[in-house]
């Protein structure tokens, strides 16, 4: 069987994707994204009644695909070693643009955010479910984290340090601020685990020791 064919919608949302992430949302214009498309006016319309509309359309289709390519990819046992697998696979996901343009979904939160306010609702929906993927992660690593570790703010500062990062390399054009930038989340996780109490090991009751005037051939009283 041969690839499946796209349908002029998905290739729409596609081809706004590529474009709003390279160039930015309000540079780009609907007819050069129905030229890019290869579609028509009319059937751009009939599917997104406004540019707006695309833009709701192009989110989704990110986090998606980020969900599929970063967030469910890693399949380690270990659920801290799967959340440095999914900053793993983001790293490969933004290296393979060479960080030119970084988080897609990050630039178009910092351009459409104020005046858009239904793609901000939904940028903060894909945000928030991935802080609850790492809050599940850090709930599933259990007692190899202290007790009174605030898993959930947790969660929220490896978004912050993963975003942060990916920022740095593209202001840099360079993978070292990222690669950094996770040497030192992990550290900070060994330092964490490094502070978990463990138990008292439990006693064994000494042996008695035989008294000195037991004697050696006297087997029942030892």
């Amino acid at each position: 069987m041969g690839p499946r064919k796209t349908t002029t919608r998905e290739r729409l949302i596609t081809t706004a994707a590529e474009l709003f992430w390279r160039q930015g949302y309000t540079q780009t214009g609907v007819n050069e994204i129905i030229q890019e498309a290869g579609a028509t006016s009319g059937s751009f319309y009939h599917f997104f009644p406004a540019k707006e509309d695309l833009l709701l359309a192009v989110i989704a289709h990110m986090s998606e695909r980020l969900q599929a390519e970063v967030f469910e990819g890693p399949d380690d046992d270990d659920p801290i070693e799967r959340l440095f697998s999914i900053l793993s696979a983001y790293r490969r996901h933004l290296a393979a643009n060479d960080f030119v343009f970084g988080s897609p979904l990050a630039s178009l939160a910092a351009e459409v955010s104020e005046n858009h306010p239904q793609a901000r609702a939904r940028l903060t929906e894909v945000v928030e479910g991935w802080v609850s993927q790492f809050e599940d992660l850090l709930a599933e690593a259990g007692p190899r984290l202290p007790a009174d570790t605030e898993r959930g703010t947790l969660a929220r500062f490896v978004v912050s340090a993963m975003e942060g990062a990916v920022l740095q390399a593209r202001v840099r054009r360079s993978v070292g601020p990222f690669d950094a930038s996770v040497a030192q989340l992990r550290t900070h996780f060994d330092l964490l685990q490094d502070h978990v109490e463990l138990p008292e090991p439990t006693r064994l009751p000494a042996r008695p020791t035989p008294s000195r005037e037991t004697r050696v051939g006297d087997w029942k009283a030892w």
